[in-house]
């Protein structure tokens, strides 16, 4: 048997990998280990053609074989050295004995390379391992806290995934060249990190939005949700917070605009599901509209006369009406309190 185990995830590549040894060898003992970088592959493929011992199947695990397909040797024409090393490599999956099982893990790759996959035998299994998103990745994350005795809040997971993933940890872009999968080392280490930061309560998204870089703090969330729905006293006073820790007013403003106009949006919608409207507009997180269709609720204004407010103040900054981002900033919450 020939089983091949490739990324994009790393950390999903390796686990894949002990599983599936760990389910042909438990004790394992007729397992063998070789790092194709430091192994000739002649002595990988007289390892996987020897058989075991008292008739047992034995189960040979390499790691970076495929790797090697287009290295060649210093010198060497490209070309010649990857059809060199891919004939080599085919050579091992040759050699398997009947009742051993080769595993080749290459969690850095995504693919087989054309070379080998051309000559790869019908039997052979190719494992792509993708990280998981979205929900399944929120429990990824509570389950790996809960190993570890831990608790973990799903808010807060999400948090972080969002945090480190803003644009992909829901789903995946249609276009392979914009996708940046989820690291689930790095999301792994995120994670214990916080859970000893946490010790001994449960992690909460207090806890993601204090020490996990990119995370927004609670406080520009709620002066956003407080400034575009018009409650300008309440806005004013989480903005003087704000401003004295050195927050940006151009980007506040920014902010609160498309605050605007996604409740625009959410009010047109009516009683259309949030997340399929966010859906339908492109938005990298559509869950993200069902918290814009709740604070909408609370909204002084309409969001047709929100719109119109936010439209003059965006032109009297761009035409110079209005020269300094504070001023801007100040001259929307006006707007948008007295619409």
């Amino acid at each position: 048997m020939i089983l091949i185990i490739l990324g994009p995830d790393a950390a999903t590549a390796r686990a894949t990998a002990l599983q599936r040894v760990r389910a042909i060898d438990p004790d394992d003992t007729m397992t063998t280990r070789f790092d194709a970088s430091e192994t000739a592959i002649s002595a990988i493929a007289g390892a996987v053609g020897t058989a075991g011992f008292f008739g047992s199947g034995r189960v040979v695990l390499v790691r970076g074989l495929l790797a090697k397909a287009g290295k060649g040797r210093a010198g060497d024409d490209d070309e010649a050295a990857a059809t060199g090393s891919a004939a080599e490599i085919v050579q091992v999956f040759t050699s398997v004995a009947v009742g051993n099982t080769l595993v080749v893990l290459d969690p850095e790759m995504a693919s087989v390379p054309a070379a080998v996959k051309r000559a790869l035998p019908s039997e052979a299994e190719v494992i792509l391992c993708e990280p998981p998103r979205g929900p399944a990745l929120v429990r990824w994350i509570t389950d790996r806290a809960r190993a570890q005795g831990a608790s973990f809040d799903q808010r807060a997971a999400q948090r972080l995934a969002t945090a480190l993933y803003p644009q992909t940890w829901n789903t995946k872009p249609t276009n392979p060249r914009y996708d940046r999968p989820p690291d689930m080392d790095l999301i792994g280490s995120w994670v214990d990190m916080l859970v000893l930061y946490a010790n001994p309560e449960a992690v909460s998204e207090q806890h993601v939005a204090e020490i996990v870089p990119g995370v927004p703090n609670d406080r520009i969330f709620t002066f956003i949700e407080r400034a575009a729905n018009g409650h300008i006293g309440e806005a004013a006073v989480e903005l003087e917070r704000l401003l004295a820790t050195g927050e940006d007013p151009a980007k506040l403003t920014a902010q609160v605009l498309n605050q605007v106009e996604l409740s625009t949006v959410a009010a047109v919608a009516g009683r259309v599901d949030p997340g399929e409207v966010g859906r339908a507009i492109g938005l990298a997180n559509p869950a993200q509209m069902a918290a814009i269709s709740r604070s909408r609720q609370g909204a002084t204004v309409s969001a047709k006369r929100q719109l119109l407010m936010s439209l003059e103040n965006d032109r009297a900054f761009k035409r110079g009406r209005i020269r300094k981002p504070n001023d801007a900033l100040t001259d929307l919450l006006v707007r948008l309190g007295s619409a």
